[in-house]
């Protein structure tokens, strides 16, 4: 057989001699994969096809040196491709057919290769053997090489599913009343705590950034002094607005990055979600129970229009979650891929998809507010003209760095002159024409409409005196701004009373009266409160929701507690927690890192603050108080045990 024979009759010869090296790392090797069969651990094919190409690099190493062809190294080389194989066909989430032929591209080549060098000498002769079988590893380590940056790691998930609830829940909604009212939620992208005029430390006649349209949301509305993000970043945070959850029970535990592979320097961040979430999850899991999947069930028609950041392929996708019509990019406006797209789905036409702006187009982003709000403001004539309910979900990406801005139509191709205050300001602009389409529609006093920001600013940006920013779980990392306005559903006939004047840029300026709350709540508080406005009165009976709903707050009682306890989460575990305690709101932060550059190696333990006395948390009062530090940090750690014994929530 021509395994046994020798270099001398043949030039060329293979080792079949079992060095311990060479069987431990074949043992590795399968060991990996066997963990990877069993498991479905997406974290491992890219560190299986480094084995492969270390196997590879050894066995040309061993042949050079006229050790011979490493026969238990070759078949791992080779176990890493055909593992691989075995592991997308069985775990893989793209269409079974892409699974097959897109891993045959580097395992078929690779196969025969292993074959080639063992039959180098036949193929090439004597002299030549040695050569080529090392040519051929080479040719294997460059299919190593390619298929780890090309491999797609969209994987099924592995966490318990909760699609029977999920289904029984939206089955038992009734279709929505006559006097349910439509429903928009304008969510800012890193927008800070008092970039809007009304918000400004500097009061709204001297603010920085002049907002009298967002403002006028708040005439004869509310506005929230303690609202908070879920998160203080942004994949978290929208989890949370939309599913009334802690975003740890989706494991969404940061932000969500590109799956798609694509042939350009940016095509690595397909391997950050293995490395940063559990189980395989992608995105937004599609057995959780949205607001736009509820809405939809009670006959809205929903649309998302901006970011969405949830998600990118298959359940993740808006129109998995709810939404009849998508206009936007998956993605962060920082992002490679950031193409954007139309995504449809109709009862006879189905799904439909395509790409409305590349990447390269959208390398200039300044016309982004007006054709995002073109859209949204196309969206609602059309569910008004046909006399339907509508949800429309208007994700901004502003302003999120990159900023851009048009500048009344002059801005395109120059982003030279483009700031932060033009951004908000632009947006403000153009978010008038959607406020004045829905009075000329005749349906702004039955619109149930809420504004506010995914969480804390980024580059740029006012938190006014709060500590901390994105990134962040002090104050200014996640509290946000809350406007909300229903005039025909009792919303602002509650609160503490307060006259604000805002300055149109045309005219004169305008003043009105508002409802201050000073409650404190979060986003995920919002999943309940619209679902009860629209008369979907009962929650899903098998996972813990842990929103509340602020009706009562907004159009009932001003003193209404919708929490005793708010936790700050960041990278899936509880930071801090807001209490009440006798009549006063504390925080206490068991262990938080710096938010100080110049103390960036350090972490601060057993921090507690007076929100009351002290919202810009400056003076940690844990020695005068212990026992309150004590009974927020018992609070902390049984949120935290509890999230690690039962993650998703489940009841």
């Amino acid at each position: 057989m021509f395994l046994n024979r020798s270099e001398t009759e043949t030039g060329f010869f293979i080792d079949k001699s079992k060095r311990v090296f060479d069987i431990a790392y074949l043992a590795v090797t399968a060991a990996a994969l066997a963990v990877a069969w069993i498991g479905g651990f997406n974290q491992l094919p890219p560190v299986i096809a480094v084995l492969g190409a270390v196997a590879e690099i050894l066995s040309a190493i061993r042949i050079l040196l006229k050790k011979g062809a490493p026969l238990y190294l070759l078949i791992a080389a080779l176990a890493s491709f055909a593992g691989l194989y075995l592991y997308f066909l069985i775990w893989g989430a793209e269409a079974f057919g892409r699974r097959v032929w897109w891993n045959a591209l580097w395992a078929v080549p690779a196969a025969a290769l292993f074959v080639s060098i063992l039959y180098a000498d036949r193929m090439f002769g004597k002299a030549r053997a040695k050569i080529a079988a090392v040519i051929m590893l080479f040719a294997m380590l460059a299919l190593s090489v390619t298929y780890i940056f090309f491999m797609s790691l969209r994987v099924r998930p592995s966490v318990r599913n909760l699609s029977a609830g999920h289904d029984a829940y939206l089955s038992s909604i009734e279709k929505a009343g006559a006097s349910a009212p439509n429903v928009l939620i304008i969510l800012m992208d890193d927008m800070a705590y008092a970039d809007i005029s009304l918000y400004s430390y500097l009061g709204a006649q001297n603010a920085t950034i002049n907002t009298p349209n967002i403002d006028s949301i708040a005439d004869n509305g509310v506005i929230m002094d303690n609202f908070y993000a879920a998160s203080p970043v942004c994949s978290p945070s929208r989890f949370s607005l939309l599913t009334g959850r802690y975003s740890s029970r989706g494991y969404l535990d940061n932000v969500v990055f590109p799956t798609t592979v694509r042939s350009d320097p940016y095509s690595v961040t397909h391997f950050l979600n293995p490395y940063q979430f559990l189980y395989n999850v992608d995105g937004i899991l599609g057995d959780e129970i949205t607001m736009a999947e509820a809405l939809k069930a009670a006959g809205y028609t929903t649309g998302c229009i901006g970011k969405w950041n949830l998600g990118d392929y298959g359940e993740y996708l808006p129109t998995s979650q709810g939404f009849d019509y998508f206009y936007g990019s998956y993605y962060v406006n920082d992002m490679t891929p950031y193409d954007w797209v139309r995504d449809s789905l109709d009862e006879d036409a189905g799904y439909s998809h395509e790409t409305v702006r590349t990447h390269s187009e959208n390398l200039d982003q300044s016309e982004s507010t007006r054709l995002f709000t073109e859209e949204l403001n196309s969206f609602i004539s059309e569910a008004v003209d046909t006399g339907e309910k509508f949800f429309a979900f208007y994700a901004t990406p502003w302003p999120h760095y990159p900023i851009f801005s048009d500048n009344s139509g002059e801005g395109k191709g120059n982003a030279a002159d483009d700031t932060y205050i033009d951004c908000i300001e632009e947006f403000d602009r153009y978010l008038g024409t959607t406020l004045s389409l829905l009075k000329e529609k005749g349906v702004y006093d039955d619109t149930l409409i809420i504004f506010t920001s995914d969480n804390g600013p980024g580059r740029e940006g006012a938190a006014g005196a709060l500590r901390g920013r994105k990134n962040t779980t002090f104050e200014g990392g996640m509290k946000v701004p809350l406007i909300a306005s229903y005039p025909g559903g009792g919303v602002g006939e509650v609160g503490e009373e307060k006259t604000f004047t805002y300055y149109p840029e045309a005219g004169q300026p305008v003043t009105s009266t508002t409802r201050v709350l000073s409650a404190s709540s979060m986003n995920f508080d919002l999943f309940n409160t619209v679902l009860e406005f629209c008369g979907i009165n009962s929650l899903p009976a098998d996972r813990i929701i842990d929103g509340a709903s602020l009706k009562t707050l907004w159009t009932e009682n001003a003193d209404d507690v919708p929490h005793e306890m708010l936790f700050y989460l960041k990278r899936g575990k509880a930071q801090a927690i807001q209490m009440r305690v006798n009549g006063t709101d504390y925080k206490y932060f068991k262990r938080v890192h710096s938010e100080n550059s110049a103390f960036i190696d350090q972490f601060y333990n057993n921090y507690l603050f007076d929100l009351d006395s002290d919202p810009i948390e400056a003076y940690d009062i844990s020695k005068r108080l212990p026992e309150i530090a004590d009974k927020l940090r018992a609070e902390l750690d049984a949120f935290n045990e509890s999230i690690r014994s039962n993650r998703r929530g489940v009841v």
